[in-house]
C-alpha cells in the first residue's frame, strides 16, 4: 500500500499527507497536443505499450509491424521482409487461430510478447545505424547531410524517453555527440564569408560514438531484461541506473482531451435555481469528479479523473488509449496498466456510458453487474483505477453530485414518453414501429425492454445476441438496458460502440431478427431513435471556459471548513491539490494573457494551503483559503 493510499484510507497523518506531494505530476493544458516522433518511433513505443499489457492486443500490434515494415523497405527491402516476417510469425504463434494455423506450438503471452519487443528493439536500432552510416558518406553535401542526421535522431528517439530516466549520463553523452556532428558540419557562411569547412574526422569520431553505444545496448545481442517491464533498458552501459523507475506513459496515438465545446451538464438543484456553495457535500463531490487524486497511479500520475471519461456528465467520444480501447469512446475497464490487481486477463473493451440521470438507469455497468451505484462508484476508484478505499465522506459527496445529473429537457416527449404533436410525421412513424410487437422476438416490442414510461428503461438483463459467451449455451451474455434518453449526442452504441449510428442500429436488429422492415420503416425508426435520443441545447455556445471552471473551483472550496469541521484534513489537501491542478491545467484558456500572473498565484495558494494541512497548520491554511476567495473576487469579472 502506497503512502498516498494510507492517508485516504486511514484519515491520515501529516506524515502520509506529505507524501502525496511526491507523486504528484506536472500541470498539463487541458488539452495537449500529441507528441510528435518520427513514425518508427511512435510504433515501436505504441507497440512497446501494448505488449506489456496483458492481454497483449495483437490486431493492434500488427499495424505497427506494418508501420516500421514500410519505412525500411524504403531503404533494405530485404531486411524487412525477413523482420516482417519473423515478427508475424511470433504474432501468430501467440494467437489461438494462429498457431493452430501455423502447426506451431503456442507461445505464453509474456514469452511472446518479449520476443517480439526484443525483434522490434534490434530492428529499430538497425534501422538507425543504416542511416547514421550514411550520414558519413557525402560530407560534402551539408544540408542533405544535416536532414537524414535529424531523420536518424528521431529514429533513435524511439528509446529517448527510457534512457533519459535510466541512463542520465548516457542519455547527456548521446545529447553531445549529436551537438558535435552538427558543428563539425561547418557552416557555408554568407556572401563568401564566414564559411566553416566540414571536419571529416569529428563527425565521424561523434556518429562512431553514437553507434557504439546504441549497438552495445540494443544491437544484435539485446535481449529484454528478465522480470522487468519490457522497455529498452540500456543494460550494458558502464552509468545504467538498475534502481530506476520508468513514469507511467501513455502511448501514442491516445487522446484524453474533453470535447469541445462542453456538453451542456444539468444539474438538478442548481437548474431549480440552488447556489452550489451552499449544498457542501455534492460540492465535494463536484470536486471528486474531476479530481485524479480519487485514484491510484498510474491514473494519478497521468491527471485522469471521472470527467476525463463522462465530461460534464455525458460521454467523451474522443477518449482513445491503444492497446485498452478498441475505438475511440471506448476502454478495457478491467485491464492490466490502471489496475494489474482487478485485471480480468482478456481484451472487452465498453463504450463510455452516459451518466445523465443515472439515478433513473439501474442496474449499473453495461452487463448490470451492481444494483447500487455505490458498490458502482466503489469498484471504478478501486478496481478500475487503483485507487484507495474511498473515505465514506467522499463517496456520499460523489453519489450526491451524482444523482443530481439530470437528461436534457426534449420538447418532443410527454411526460409519458410518448412523442409531442411536435414530431417529425416520420418520427411518428417510427413510434408505432418501436410500439410493433414482434413475432420474431416472441412477442416483444422495442417498447418492452425501453419503457417510454419509464425513461426508457425496464432495470432488467437481456442477451440480444451481442455478446460472444464462452461457450455454446452459456448465460453470460445478458446486458443491461440502456436508455434512450440522449442517445443521439452519444456514439456511437451498444456495449463495445460497434453501430457507429442509430441507423444502424435499426438495420442490426432487422438482420439479427429477421424483422423484415422496409426501407422506409428503417429510416422511420432511426428517425425516431434521434427524436427521442435528443435534448435542448445539446452543447454550451462557447469554448472559452474558464469563467465557468474558476467558478466551480470556488464551490470546491465552499467545502473548507465543512472538511476542518469533521476532521477530515485529507480531503482538504486533495481539494487544494486538485484546485491547484486544475487552474494550471486550464490557464491556457484566459483569453488576456496579462492576467496569467493572478492565476498563478492563485494555485500557488493552493499548492502553500496544502503544505499548511500538511503541517497541521490549519491557522495558516484558512488564511489562503480567505486570501484566494479575496482574490478571486477582485479579479472576477476578467479571468475569462
Amino acid at each position: 500500500m502506497s503512502h498516498k493510499q494510507s492517508l485516504i484510507e486511514t484519515g491520515g497523518s501529516a506524515v502520509a499527507i506529505a507524501c502525496l506531494a511526491l507523486v504528484v505530476g506536472p500541470a498539463r493544458g487541458h488539452v495537449v497536443p500529441p507528441e510528435k516522433l518520427h513514425q518508427v518511433a511512435e510504433a515501436y513505443r505504441r507497440a512497446t505499450f501494448i505488449l506489456n499489457l496483458n492481454p497483449v492486443n495483437w490486431e493492434q500490434v500488427g499495424p505497427d509491424v506494418a508501420a516500421i515494415t514500410d519505412y525500411w523497405r524504403g531503404s533494405d527491402p530485404e531486411a524487412a521482409q525477413k523482420f516482417e516476417a519473423d515478427a508475424r510469425r511470433l504474432i501468430a504463434r501467440a494467437t489461438t487461430a494462429g498457431h493452430l494455423a501455423t502447426g506451431e506450438s503456442r507461445l505464453p503471452r509474456r514469452e511472446a510478447a518479449a520476443l517480439v519487443f526484443g525483434l522490434l528493439t534490434r530492428a529499430v536500432n538497425e534501422i538507425a545505424q543504416q542511416k547514421l552510416a550514411l550520414t558519413g558518406q557525402d560530407l560534402g553535401s551539408r544540408e542533405p547531410v544535416r536532414l537524414v542526421m535529424r531523420e536518424t535522431q528521431g529514429i533513435f528517439g524511439a528509446f529517448d524517453d527510457t534512457l533519459r530516466i535510466t541512463d542520465p549520463r548516457g542519455f547527456q553523452h548521446l545529447g553531445r555527440q549529436w551537438l558535435e556532428m552538427s558543428s563539425a558540419l561547418g557552416a557555408a557562411g554568407l556572401l563568401g564569408r564566414g564559411a566553416v569547412d566540414v571536419d571529416r574526422r569529428r563527425f565521424r569520431e561523434a556518429a562512431g560514438r553514437i553507434a557504439s553505444y546504441m549497438n552495445s545496448n540494443f544491437g544484435a545481442g539485446f535481449q529484454p531484461l528478465a522480470g522487468r517491464k519490457l522497455a529498452p533498458w540500456p543494460a550494458r552501459s558502464p552509468t545504467f541506473d538498475a534502481s530506476a523507475t520508468l513514469p507511467p506513459k501513455l502511448p501514442p496515438g491516445h487522446n484524453i482531451n474533453k470535447q469541445l465545446p462542453r456538453p451542456r451538464q444539468i444539474l438538478n438543484m442548481v437548474a431549480r435555481g440552488v447556489d452550489e456553495r451552499e449544498t457542501v457535500l455534492i460540492a465535494l463531490g463536484d470536486m471528486a469528479f474531476d479530481s485524479s487524486f480519487i485514484f491510484g497511479n498510474p491514473a494519478r500520475a497521468l491527471g485522469i479523473s471521472c470527467n476525463t471519461c463522462h465530461n460534464k456528465s455525458i460521454t467523451n467520444p474522443n477518449f482513445f488509449i491503444p492497446g485498452l480501447s478498441r475505438r475511440p469512446g471506448g476502454m478495457d475497464v478491467s485491464n492490466s496498466f490502471f489496475a494489474p490487481h482487478a485485471n480480468n486477463g482478456y481484451f472487452d473493451p465498453l463504450d463510455i456510458p452516459d451518466l445523465r440521470g443515472i439515478r433513473f438507469t439501474a442496474p449499473y455497468g453495461r452487463n448490470g453487474r451492481f444494483e447500487s451505484l455505490s458498490e458502482f462508484v466503489r469498484n471504478v476508484i478501486v478496481n478500475e483505477f487503483n485507487g484507495p478505499e474511498p473515505d465514506p465522506m467522499l463517496l456520499d459527496g460523489l453519489l450526491a453530485y451524482m444523482l443530481e445529473f439530470d437528461f436534457l429537457p426534449n420538447p418532443f416527449l410527454e411526460a409519458d414518453g410518448t412523442l409531442t404533436e411536435a414530431g417529425l410525421p416520420s418520427a411518428r412513424r417510427g413510434e408505432q414501429v418501436f410500439n410493433r410487437p414482434f413475432e420474431q422476438m416472441g412477442g416483444m416490442s422495442c417498447a418492452t425492454c425501453h419503457i417510454p414510461s419509464a425513461n426508457f428503461v425496464d432495470h432488467k438483463r437481456h442477451d440480444i445476441g451481442t455478446v460472444a459467451g464462452t461457450e455454446p449455451f452459456s448465460r453470460d451474455r445478458a446486458l443491461a438496458t440502456p436508455t434512450l434518453l440522449g442517445i443521439r449526442h452519444t456514439a456511437p452504441y451498444f456495449h463495445d460502440g460497434s453501430q457507429p449510428t442509430l441507423r444502424a442500429v435499426s438495420e442490426w436488429f432487422n438482420d439479427s431478427f429477421r424483422l423484415d422492415l422496409t426501407e422506409g420503416e428503417l429510416g422511420d425508426l432511426a428517425t425516431y431513435l434521434q427524436t427521442v435520443g435528443d435534448g435542448a441545447e445539446p452543447y454550451e455556445e462557447t469554448v472559452f471556459t474558464l469563467e465557468a471552471e474558476l467558478e466551480e473551483f470556488s464551490f470546491f472550496l465552499a467545502t473548507y471548513e465543512l472538511l476542518i469541521q469533521k476532521q477530515k484534513p485529507q480531503l482538504a489537501g486533495i481539494t487544494f491539490l486538485t484546485v491547484a491542478y486544475e487552474i494550471r491545467a486550464h490557464k491556457w484558456d484566459l483569453q488576456d494573457w496579462t492576467h496569467m500572473p493572478v492565476l498563478e498565484r492563485m494555485a500557488i495558494m493552493m499548492d502553500e494551503a496544502y503544505a499548511a494541512i500538511v503541517a497541521g497548520d490549519h491557522r495558516r491554511a484558512d488564511e489562503l483559503v480567505r486570501e484566494y476567495r479575496r482574490t478571486y473576487a477582485r479579479y472576477r469579472d476578467v479571468l475569462i
